[in-house]
Parts: C-alpha cells; sequence; structure tokens
C-alpha cells in the first residue's frame, strides 16, 4: 500500500510538531508564593478542609478550615454544637497555572479570618480577627465583623470520603 504523497507530508508535519514540546522547567517546585506566614504556625493548629470556594469576580480563591467542632457544625448546623469552634478562612490571589492549561492555582496569600466560638456558662461568644498579607498582623474589623462571622458559619461542609 502506497501513501499519496499529501498524507505524507501530512503524517511529517504531524511528527514534527509533536517533537516541538518544550520541557516544563516548573515541574516539582513547590508553589511559594501561596505559602502562609510563619508567624501564623498555622500547621500546628491541626485544622480539617471543611469546604473551599472561588470568587471570580475578584479573582480569589479559599479554604474554609477548622477544628473538630467546627467541622462537625458545618455538618450538622446545629446550634447545639456552636460551642468552642474555630474556624480559619484562608484566601489567595488566582494565578494560572503553568503545568495545567486552563487551571487555576493559590498565587500570592492575601488573609486569613478566624472566626471563634466559646462557651460562657449558657452563652456562646463569637469573635472575629483577620491576618492581611505576609507581613500583616491580627486586627479587628468592626466595620464588616457581623456579616463576614454570618458568612463563614453559613458554609456548609463539602462532602468527604
Amino acid at each position: 500500500m502506497q501513501l499519496k504523497p499529501q498524507y505524507s507530508v501530512f503524517v511529517l508535519l504531524l511528527l514534527v510538531a509533536i517533537g516541538c514540546k518544550q520541557p516544563n522547567n516548573h515541574a516539582g517546585e513547590l508553589n511559594d508564593a501561596a505559602g502562609l506566614p510563619q508567624a501564623l504556625k498555622f500547621d500546628q493548629l491541626g485544622f480539617k478542609v471543611i469546604t473551599s470556594m472561588i470568587n471570580k469576580k475578584n479573582a480569589t480563591m479559599s479554604t474554609l478550615y477548622g477544628n473538630p467542632g467546627a467541622l462537625d457544625y458545618s455538618k450538622a448546623k446545629a446550634d447545639s454544637n456552636a460551642k468552642d469552634m474555630i474556624f480559619a478562612l484562608v484566601t489567595w490571589k488566582q494565578q494560572d497555572d503553568e503545568r495545567w492549561f486552563g487551571a487555576k492555582i493559590p498565587g500570592q496569600f492575601q488573609s486569613v479570618e478566624m472566626v471563634t466560638s466559646k462557651t460562657n456558662g449558657p452563652e456562646i461568644q463569637t469573635s472575629y480577627k483577620i491576618y492581611k498579607g505576609k507581613e500583616g498582623k491580627w486586627q479587628n474589623d468592626p466595620l464588616t465583623e457581623k456579616a463576614r462571622i454570618k458568612y463563614i458559619l453559613a458554609q456548609t461542609a463539602s462532602v468527604m470520603p
């Protein structure tokens, strides 16, 4: 069987195109831009992932972490479980993933918002604080505090195996 000349040219061009792949110099690198500030000591808190979200308007992505009480509350949404919870909403800017066309990964660290709920007798006290930027410090934000607490507590846990 003999190939027609135009098929031979097509096969040759296809082989040339396949051979033009650039090596990925970033394979295996750690995404340092997405790292959290050491001052937070976040890895020592032993939090579990509750859920994640993307804000396309602001080009950010967030992951909500929490202690076991926060995770249980996010699953059941029962007021009786609303004590001794710690939520941490970590937000990053999105960036393109150079290793996967069209994918987005966490980029520059933006903030950590902490919501803490503690029992004081029959009352449950909830507090809010935010840490902004790599060199930031913990601060209160009275203007948005109630809305942010409500938003964070309203998140439902993702279904995980």
